[in-house]
């Protein structure tokens, strides 16, 4: 039987090659395109590599850092609840913070790189859970910009919901 983490990081790496696996199939053009003013699939997945970044140096480092947001007074939510409550507060109008959202200067490489950049921040975060238990999952927790304080196994929920999420934009546009 699949253990939480291994389990969120079969989730991840499923996410993250069904992201890149739909975007190897379009044109440059439809990848560098900013259709409408809204991100083009190059800034999407920039946006998505800014967002977990932050997860993978907190996941890396020492547990005693994570100290300053507390341990958590309630049980994880489950994946269902957690993508509920964060479909809950994009229907607010809730957008990214500028730290998450690409630059023109992140912008000015390969669209070779930028996959590899992609690709690598979720290796890292896979490889990241390696080294936490379910019960540490569940204790220590992270901020986030527009869900609060969250589990560290909820943050896991999260970036599979955010790529998800960004993914069925994309397809419909």
């Amino acid at each position: 039987m699949e253990t939480e983490p291994e389990n969120s990081q079969r989730q991840l790496d499923t996410d993250s090659q069904s992201f890149s696996g739909w975007a190897d199939g379009l044109t440059d053009e439809q990848f560098w395109a900013s259709p409408n003013g809204k991100w083009s699939v190059a800034e999407v997945m920039q946006h998505l590599y800014l967002s977990a970044r932050p997860v993978v140096r907190l996941l890396t480092g020492p547990r005693a850092v994570l100290a300053q947001w507390g341990r958590a007074d309630r049980p994880s939510r489950s994946y269902h609840e957690l993508g509920v409550a964060y479909r809950m507060a994009l229907a607010t109008g809730v957008k990214a913070p500028a730290a998450m959202s690409p630059r023109v200067d992140d912008m000015q490489i390969t669209r070779d790189a930028l996959m590899e950049r992609f690709h690598s921040v979720y290796r890292s975060l896979i490889e990241a859970t390696k080294n936490w238990s379910a019960s540490e999952l569940d204790e220590y927790c992270l901020p986030h910009p527009a869900l609060g304080r969250l589990t560290v196994l909820e943050i896991l929920y999260f970036t599979s919901i955010h790529t998800q999420h960004h993914l069925q934009l994309l397809q419909k546009a």
